[in-house]
């Protein structure tokens, strides 16, 4: 027999072997695995812990009553991914199973770009993806604060996106705009370290407060934010420093190419 042939007769055995062997993986996959132990881990990437992972055993007890000494099939792994992925604090949301009987329940938590108050008084965050979700009694972020004229309250997993028109009766605030501002602020280094607060007006147009609060600044409705932020910079630069930061109480950004300041 020639070494080619004794070649192709072991490459083709090995073939044989490898999808017999995907078989009954797949088989040993679809059957129910019987939970030794259940592993909750909880990933915050910016550090607020809005919720501990003995929380989220706790509501998937209140699901399942108990998963340790149970076997767990497709099914019911597809039933505890949309529990833990509908937690509000949760962002992403991964299950998986080991043939050894461990359940594994892995959660990244929303990162929270803003609080906001509306004009209910009703408090709540929105995430860097623009959703809403509720506060924590276990923690409260630190981020920057929306507070005016918002009508919008929370609704579970809504995203401001997906509100157009909500709010803006009279003119009033775009939610989407206020997402757009925050997020612009929040991802520039200056800025987020600088301004602390957005105001909604009545009409929707916004003004933003600085952490040191020694004037306030009219924007405007949430347009060409990128230029009025470098207008903004550059009379930063160049203009406050000859009078001082307590010189004027307010600054508007309004009008194009000019900043008007009043004290």
């Amino acid at each position: 027999m020639s070494a080619g042939r004794i070649i192709h007769i072991i490459l083709t055995a090995l073939a044989i072997t490898g999808v017999l062997a995907l078989f009954g993986f797949a088989s040993s996959s679809g059957r129910a695995t019987l939970c030794h132990q259940l592993n909750i881990t909880v990933v915050s990437g910016s550090g607020d812990y809005f919720i501990s992972a003995e929380s989220v055993r706790n509501i998937i007890t209140e699901t399942f009553d108990t998963l340790e000494g149970q076997y767990i099939d497709r099914q019911k792994l597809a039933k505890l991914h949309h529990t833990v992925q509908s937690v509000d604090y949760a962002d992403k949301a991964k299950v998986y199973r080991s043939l050894n009987g461990l359940i594994g329940v892995e959660i990244s938590l929303r990162e929270p770009l803003m609080r906001v108050i509306n004009s209910d008084n009703q408090s709540f965050y929105i995430d860097i993806h623009g959703t809403m979700f509720p506060l924590s009694d276990a923690h409260t972020a630190r981020v920057m604060l929306a507070s005016g004229h918002i009508a919008f309250a929370w609704e579970p997993g809504i995203n401001l996106a997906d509100l157009p028109g909500r709010g803006q009766e009279e003119g009033g605030i775009c939610p989407a705009g206020l997402y757009e501002l925050a997020r612009f602020i929040h991802n520039d280094v200056f800025w987020k370290s600088f301004i602390d607060h957005i105001y909604v007006l009545p009409n929707g147009k916004f003004e933003l407060i600085p952490r040191n609060g020694v004037h306030t600044v009219e924007f405007g409705k949430a347009e060409q934010i990128e230029e009025k932020f470098r207008k903004l910079k550059l009379f930063y630069l160049n203009g406050l420093p000859r009078k001082g930061w307590h010189y004027y109480r307010r600054i508007n950004l309004e009008y194009n190419n000019q900043v008007i300041c009043s004290k």
